[in-house]
């Protein structure tokens, strides 16, 4: 679909065709890049008959929404953890691994958006938690807000390797998250919890423990807390694996110790599944403003916020590679 090492994560979903349909840069469908012929290799409902049927329209656009603010806890005025109240269609899709909204303060433009990892969401009532990391305008402005948020969601591309997790069945998988990472691996874990077993090493030395342990309250996980920096603890880390033989091994943390634990795993030849978390830059989610653009090494622009790999792909001799 759209080459040999990634997918529009989009692709087939109630949001297909999107705004890249109308520039002809769709990602899958060959006729919306504006070729004459079919030659797309998506084996679902055609993308161009959707779009033709549609009235040349994109399909279900992603529109902001006003939510309100049911609960919000502050941490050392560095860490928050927000919870929304949504309705039961959203907070269903909401649950999904990979899944992140933008969010803002009401009385903000849109230019204030900004991308945030559902770290959980309660579909019995309606409720969707979100972590957040209070850096600077735009986090200061949403943590600033009082009763209301405005949010603008699901998108879907948080994750790369979700065919790793749509691959095992009661298997084990070991998730490495420091700092923000513990959003999306807490949505792992609550996803997964009945299907596979699950060990979780988290490096909370930059985050206030009390926001590390409230976000993994009720994770059914065995859970333990290393140093990622210290030689002994990383290999603690390498004969965990070694010992347990997981299923896949998910990093959610920043592209220096992605890179670091995708080399540790290749020197003791794990070949298993590899899960990352999406660390390019976000700004619009529909690949419209190029902000996560990327160019493979064959020279085509592919869009980070939509292109689905697997997490191996990612990386490639140490570094970012597509």
């Amino acid at each position: 679909m759209g080459g040999d090492f990634f997918e529009c994560v989009d692709v087939g979903s109630e949001n297909c065709p999107c705004y890249l349909s109308l520039t002809n840069d769709c990602m899958t469908c060959t006729r919306l890049q504006g070729m004459d012929h079919c030659d797309c290799k998506w084996a679902g409902v055609c993308i161009y008959n959707e779009f033709i049927w549609n009235k040349k329209k994109i399909k279900n656009p992603r529109n902001d929404i006003k939510v309100e603010i049911v609960d919000k806890k502050i941490y050392d005025n560095q860490f928050a953890v927000l919870v929304f109240k949504t309705d039961k269609y959203l907070s269903q899709r909401f649950k999904y691994p990979g899944t992140y909204i933008f969010m803002r303060n009401p009385n903000d433009s849109f230019i204030y958006d900004v991308p945030i990892s559902v770290m959980y969401a309660d579909s019995d009532k309606d409720h969707v938690h979100t972590a957040i990391k209070i850096i600077s305008a735009k986090t200061k402005r949403l943590i600033d807000s009082e009763d209301n948020l405005i949010i603008r969601g699901p998108y879907r591309n948080g994750i790369f390797g979700l065919s790793h997790l749509k691959n095992i069945t009661n298997g084990r998988m070991l998730i490495l998250c420091k700092s923000m990472g513990i959003a999306p691996a807490v949505k792992i874990m609550k996803y997964y919890d009945k299907n596979l077993k699950m060990d979780l090493i988290a490096d909370i030395n930059r985050i206030p423990s009390s926001f590390a342990q409230d976000c993994l309250v009720d994770c059914k996980a065995d859970i333990n807390y290393l140093n990622f920096k210290n030689e002994y603890d990383l290999d603690t880390i390498k004969s965990l694996i070694n010992e347990r033989k997981y299923d896949a091994v998910a990093v959610f943390a920043t592209d220096k110790y992605i890179t670091l634990f995708h080399n540790i795993l290749k020197s003791i030849n794990y070949d298993k599944g590899f899960i990352t978390v999406n660390n390019f830059s976000m700004c619009c989610g529909e690949g419209v403003c190029g902000a996560c653009a990327s160019t493979t090494k064959d020279g085509k622009v592919v869009k980070m916020c939509k292109c689905q790999m697997k997490g191996e792909d990612v990386l490639k001799g140490g570094v970012i590679h597509v």
